[in-house]
């Protein structure tokens, strides 16, 4: 009930993600004004970021949803839906992206769903792979199906961070098994990540997929870069 909603609110006020002010009623994770001002990325930029698997692993289509810039208040998103619990910012920013896409004809002959799969040890550590509610995001509004559990890190790798480009490609060769091949070959498949910055690690994970027979298009959250 709403005087219920409300008396919570009141004792236990949430917060935007972005700027830390209340958030009203009907507010969801991020306030409005930091909604509408989401960096978001244009069809020109995405055509840009496709360029990254030039050469490298062949796909269909690639779209970000937002840049994630260092010193933007952005961050905040990512570092929350990753790191402290919360989840539901996929869903939400995910279902945003969308219903913006879904027009666009960018879902157009995708059957399945596959979020990039965290290691073990990340994900009991972490208690979840927020991959897996972005995809949950793309699906409600899509009605695409996800295929949990396709696609698994088999080989342990060091973490991609404060690694330079060649050494987070040579990073992550060959540590995505897809189980079970018969099931997706053949599929087009949409493979979710939260933030692109080389496309290292996505673009194995889609060698993996392509090899054994399926058509890849990919669909990132977030664009890390200031090139673009």
């Amino acid at each position: 009930m709403k005087w219920i909603s409300d008396f919570i609110d009141f004792i236990l006020p949430r917060h935007c993600a972005v700027c830390g002010e209340v958030l009203s009623r009907g507010e969801q994770e991020i306030c409005l004004n930091c909604l509408l001002a989401l960096p978001l990325i244009d069809d020109a930029h995405c055509a840009e970021i496709e360029k990254l698997f030039w050469g490298i692993v062949p796909v269909e289509r690639v779209a970000s949803y937002f840049y994630y810039r260092k010193g933007s208040p952005y961050i905040n998103l990512l570092h929350r839906l990753k790191y402290k619990n919360r989840p539901q910012i996929g869903v939400l920013l995910a279902k945003n992206a969308a219903t913006e896409l879904l027009p666009k004809g960018f879902f157009d002959g995708v059957e399945l769903i596959i979020p990039l799969p965290l290691s073990k040890k990340k994900e009991r550590s972490r208690g979840y792979n927020q991959c897996d509610y972005i995809a949950e995001g793309i699906s409600q509004v899509t009605g695409i199906p996800i295929g949990r559990g396709c696609v698994a890190r088999t080989k342990a790798n060091e973490t991609q961070t404060h690694k330079n480009r060649e050494e987070r490609w040579k990073n992550v060769e060959g540590i995505f098994t897809v189980f079970n091949p018969d099931a997706v070959r053949g599929k087009h498949v949409l493979l979710i990540d939260d933030v692109l910055t080389t496309g290292a690690t996505i673009a194995d994970c889609a060698r993996a997929l392509v090899a054994v027979g399926c058509r890849v298009t990919i669909f990132t959250l977030a664009y890390s870069s200031n090139t673009i």
